[in-house]
């Protein structure tokens, strides 16, 4: 016989059952068909990872297709904020040093600082490891020791040709931002766009945006040129003690740079962690200096193109001219008695080049200043062109004497590519060109495009430019016939300017040598500066060996026949 207490039991049981049973039944319903919805998109999203996909920025070739600047994968190594507490600064650092040949202590040092700063502006370890190197590292850790640590794919920038043109490319930093030079001018076109795509676990795949690779970029650059050019400009360094030096090679009839070094350069696979330098500059772009007497071949033509002289003007040099109360000497302190335009640029009178602009007027040389390119920028496409600095009768500042200064390369400044930009003009037929470094570049497509030579404007009318071509390949055959380079005519000036630091006269000058190859149809216009020769203080011994020798190699490298015995 059952008790009364067991057919309660299992009452309450059956009831229990039922009621468990209604609510799962209630909640598969919830769950199934009420917010069926939001439970799928949970799910889903569960299922599903975000990837992005990188993309290499575009290369860099000379003229000829040689590569100058190429990426290449790697790996870095970043420090997870989320579990730096847990992280063994000693172990990590020397797991790290054995691929990174960086010591364990500066490693050891970098990483327990990362874990006690609040919010590090960067959580960097190692930046260009090899698929080897970071699949070494990663393999000495223990799954607790990978979570230190955040492995991942990027794209690092390598020059192959090392420091060759570092100035002129430029450099790319840890984020794969391009900075000076060809890199900072051309960023928003080398740069590469990120690809995203959604993973889902049943392998499908969702791209979302395509990863769009940089465009490469083919540069005017010569490298063989351009080799041979900072090679001589380093010998020159040495046998002159000059602290640093420029030489620009451009073509003439389209003001494309075949070279353009500066000594001492850098190596732009080591610059990654040094941007706040300003040794990265292009100081052919960014430096502007008062270039002295190379300045009186623009005032000469500036005078000629406007009838204010002749070729047979007779002007008196008595070593000294007053203009108020500014005094005009020669450099040398010489008198020259009656000199012409040609006189004036042989013995670099300062006297006789005041005169003329002088005669010339402050509107005229203003213009002329300007039609020749100095005082703006020339457009050149490299970044942080300087604009230099010309004073105009507007200034309050200006007075009579600026004039007379400027004729002859004082108290104006200007870069060496405005300089040789101006020299071009000369040798082109008085047409200014805007000179350029990028000969065409490859768009998102594959449509490759092409840099078209652009004409500025004429400086000075053609016949002018050719009489100025004359007068200048005389003023190097009187005066500097040891820059004549064999075999070859040559027409150009030198410059000789003091400089000043703090307000201070310095003891040493900055030296400059503009001109151009062949003289009667030039071909190639070449600027040499050096700054602080201790050999000479003078522009003529210290430059023109190596104008010679650059003028020679160009004329020879781009086939230009020989027209002097």
């Amino acid at each position: 016989m059952t008790s009364p207490i067991s057919t309660r039991r299992l009452r309450f049981a059956a009831g229990l059952l039922v009621f468990v049973m209604l609510a799962v039944i209630v909640q598969a319903v919830r769950i199934q068909v009420v917010e069926a919805g939001r439970f799928a998109r949970r799910a889903e999203q569960q299922q599903r990872v975000a990837r992005y996909d990188i993309a290499p920025r575009g290369r860099i070739f000379d003229r000829f297709g040689t590569p100058l600047a190429v990426s290449r994968r790697a790996f870095r190594v970043r420090l997870d904020l989320a579990r730096r507490a847990q992280v063994e600064p000693r172990l990590l650092a020397e797991r790290l040093a054995a691929v990174t040949g960086v010591s364990p202590d500066a490693l050891e040092r970098r990483i327990a600082a990362l874990r006690e700063a609040p919010a590090p502006e960067s959580t960097l370890l190692a930046f260009a490891l090899t698929p080897q190197e970071a699949y070494n590292f990663t393999r000495t850790l223990d799954v607790h020791q990978q979570s230190w640590v955040v492995v991942e794919p990027h794209w690092w920038r390598v020059y192959p040709q090392g420091d060759i043109a570092g100035p002129l490319l430029g450099i790319v930093g840890l984020d794969q931002e391009g900075f000076f030079g060809v890199e900072g001018f051309y960023e928003s076109t080398l740069r590469s766009r990120p690809g995203l795509r959604w993973e889902h676990a049943r392998m499908d795949v969702e791209v979302i945006s395509h990863t769009v690779e940089g465009a490469d970029l083919v540069l005017t650059i010569d490298l063989d040129i351009q080799t041979y050019v900072e090679k001589r400009l380093r010998q020159a360094l040495q046998d002159t003690g000059a602290r640093r030096g420029v030489i620009l090679v451009m073509e003439t009839p389209t003001g494309a740079i075949l070279a353009a070094a500066a000594v001492p350069g850098f190596d732009p696979n080591h610059a990654a962690f040094r941007l706040e330098s300003n040794t990265w500059e292009d100081p052919w772009v960014s430096v502007a200096y008062e270039p002295g007497s190379v300045l009186k071949a623009t005032t000469l033509a500036a005078a000629l193109d406007s009838g204010v002289i002749t070729p047979s003007t007779v002007y008196s040099d008595t070593g000294r001219l007053v203009v108020k109360d500014f005094y005009v000497y020669n450099a040398n302190r010489a008198r020259y008695g009656a000199v012409t335009p040609e006189d004036i640029l042989a013995f670099s009178s300062n006297v006789g080049a005041a005169q003329v602009a002088l005669d010339l007027g402050a509107e005229r040389f203003v213009k002329y200043m300007r039609r020749f390119g100095f005082g703006s920028r020339t457009g050149v496409d490299l970044a942080h062109e300087a604009p230099g600095f010309v004073r105009t009768p507007s200034d309050p500042e200006w007075r009579l004497a600026d004039l007379a200064a400027n004729s002859y390369g004082q108290g104006v400044l200007v870069t060496p590519i405005q300089l040789v930009n101006a020299y071009n003009a000369l040798a082109n037929d008085g047409l200014l060109m805007q000179p350029y470094v990028a000969a065409s570049w490859r768009t998102e497509v594959g449509e490759v495009i092409e840099k078209k030579p652009a004409p500025m404007g004429y400086a000075v009318q053609p016949e002018t430019a050719r009489l100025m071509r004359r007068l200048l390949a005389r003023t190097l055959e009187r005066s500097l016939p040891e820059a004549l380079p064999p075999r070859y005519t040559a027409a150009g000036k030198t410059g000789t300017a003091e400089w000043f630091k703090d307000g201070k006269r310095q003891e040493t000058t900055i030296v400059t040598l503009v001109g151009f190859v062949p003289a009667d149809q030039p071909r190639v216009t070449i600027l040499v500066k050096l700054d602080e020769p201790r050999t000479s203080r003078w522009a003529g011994p210290t430059t023109a060996p190596v104008f010679r020798d650059v003028a020679a190699y160009v004329a020879r490298r781009l086939g230009i026949p020989p027209d002097r015995p």
